[in-house]
């Protein structure tokens, strides 16, 4: 998979939603775009969470009708879940139906009053739905968005590569990874996630992870998820690259330059990574240096010795 089909694929124009929005977790809510990032506050109309008129309660950013969006609920249940708490997710937009939609995933034991079936929905204005309606259109597209673990637990093939409805969870995860935002980091982590779930030696979703864990400074984690991948095909070369960041994060010097060797001699190439890999060619500028002066300097010693050894006369 190369970075060109990566973004060229996903990076669509979104829309650009204005108005009034109504829903049970929120009551009455204004979107409005400010750029590329779409925000929505409440109109302190009441809703399960009755937060106050003016309080930003969703913001985020589209990639075709799927809205990367960090949603704010108020929580209930145990102790533990008392308040309001931010919640990243996944959203999709439908412009039939005017709904937008996510399914969130809740701490243990908490739920959110007016938040159906974990779904939280908003219905335009405008739109001619009933509640009822609305409700349905938006527990469909919360888990269009962000596949459950029941969806997940299936095997299906498409369900980790793009389909003609949009793009699978790697897809998405690596787009994320892509846009350098450290906010979406943790987006692209549950992307892969699922992708595992459905395949759990997924190479992409594991390097993924592994991205993932690194740009959250957990070299830890993205070592495990790395020592996953058992043998290491000869055509990810970029498994072992990956190796060598999360060993140099993690303070193993002595593993960097034969780890980084390994990811060049199956041609490696970091003079032009994909997206995702910027982070790590730029940390590990010099020693990627080292590792090519000393390639170069053994495939130039064979041929000395080769000359030398023809050389004396028979």
């Amino acid at each position: 998979m190369t970075a060109l089909s990566v973004t060229s694929g996903l990076a669509w124009a979104g829309p650009k939603l204005s108005g009034s929005y109504v829903g049970d977790t929120y009551g009455q809510v204004e979107l409005h775009m400010d750029g590329d990032r779409l925000v929505g506050t409440s109109s302190g109309s009441g809703g399960g969470c009755k937060f106050s008129a003016g309080t930003e309660v969703l913001t985020g950013e589209f990639q075709g009708n799927v809205l990367v969006a960090t949603l704010q609920v108020c929580l209930a249940g145990t102790p533990e879940c008392v308040g309001a708490r931010s919640f990243p997710t996944l959203a999709t937009y439908n412009p039939q139906s005017g709904v937008l939609s996510a399914r969130l995933r809740l701490p243990k034991g908490c739920h959110s009053p007016g938040l159906k079936d974990f779904v939280l929905f908003l219905r335009s204005t405008g739109a001619g739905e009933s509640e009822d309606d609305a409700a349905k259109e938006g527990a469909l597209g919360g888990r269009e968005a962000v596949a459950d673990e029941e969806d997940a637990a299936e095997p299906k093939g498409s369900e980790t590569r793009a389909s003609p409805t949009g793009p699978g969870p790697v897809e998405q995860g690596l787009l994320f990874l892509a846009s350098k935002s450290p906010k979406k980091w943790e987006f692209a982590q549950t992307r892969f996630e699922a992708a595992l779930v459905a395949n759990p030696q997924d190479i992409d979703a594991l390097v993924g992870m592994a991205a993932s864990h690194l740009g959250r400074s957990n070299p830890s984690k993205a070592q495990e998820s790395l020592s996953r991948i058992r043998p290491v095909p000869p055509t990810r070369p970029d498994v072992y690259a990956w190796q060598a960041y999360a060993a140099d994060a993690q303070g193993d010097i002595n593993r960097v330059q034969p780890l980084l060797r390994k990811a060049l001699e199956l041609n490696w190439s970091p003079e032009n990574p994909k997206p995702w890999e910027e982070a790590l060619v730029k940390a590990l500028a010099g020693d990627i240096e080292l590792a090519q002066k000393q390639m170069k300097s053994r495939k130039r010693a064979p041929g000395r010795e080769a000359a030398g050894a023809g050389s004396p006369s028979p």
